[in-house]
């Protein structure tokens, strides 16, 4: 009777686990947003998003921001071969994108400019249950703050260069900073679970229209100013 219940359990348990993977290439990790006084304090604050979603695979990524509601949604492709990076996104039923050029930087960095990095390996963080190293990310512009980042080399990723403050932190972000037409924006990861992921995951969906960099860029900003 012991071996007949074996028989059936062992089976059922194999398939509740098969979208799992022991591989860490491959997974999603979602992060709190966490926003300055200066934002929180305005009318719309409460209605901002308050967790983004990193879907990785090999050198292949898509973070995904949802609006509360799903009024909109913010979303960013970006592959280590082929097409480097696009921006997508929706606001209601208006749905667009834009592939971003050899050489242009991603608007949200666009203010950035020339960085530079330290980093700070001594200086380690437990983030999401996996130790984190520091680094800081200093820029030529005197009048922007530089960005704490801690990172892991844990997760088998590799960053794809997009031209962006990131391009040489050899590893995935766990937590970062972003500065944002004067506002500040502040990530870190609360959870990595490794899963298969579909290749589809990283294709821009049919029913987005092609854009340009500054429509998505001013749309962005009237949602945080």
């Amino acid at each position: 009777m012991h071996r007949l219940v074996l028989l059936v359990l062992i089976p059922l348990l194999f398939s509740c686990r098969s979208n799992q993977s022991t591989d860490t290439n491959q997974g999603i990790i979602t992060y709190k947003i966490g926003y300055s006084e200066k934002i929180k304090s305005k009318t719309f604050g409460a209605f901002l998003p308050t967790t983004m979603v990193t879907t990785y695979k090999k050198g292949d990524y898509k973070l995904d921001i949802k609006g509360e509601l799903s009024l909109y949604s913010l979303e960013y492709i970006s592959h280590l071969n082929g097409d480097s990076s696009a921006t997508l996104f929706r606001i209601f039923d208006k749905r667009m994108f834009h592939k971003h050029g050899k050489g242009e930087f991603l608007f949200l960095f666009q203010e950035h400019q020339e960085s530079s990095l330290e980093f700070l390996d001594d200086e380690i963080k437990t983030i999401a249950g996996i130790d984190c190293k520091k680094v800081m990310v200093h820029f030529s512009n005197p009048d922007i703050e530089s960005i704490s980042v801690y990172y892991t080399e844990e997760i088998d990723f590799k960053r794809p260069k997009e031209n962006s403050p990131f391009d040489d932190i050899p590893g995935m972000l766990m937590a970062f900073g972003l500065n944002f037409k004067g506002l500040r924006l502040n990530f870190e990861a609360q959870t990595v679970d490794y899963k298969k992921v579909d290749d589809k995951t990283f294709a821009i969906p049919e029913e987005y229209s092609p854009s340009d960099h500054g429509e998505i860029s001013d749309l962005v900003s009237t949602l945080i100013q």
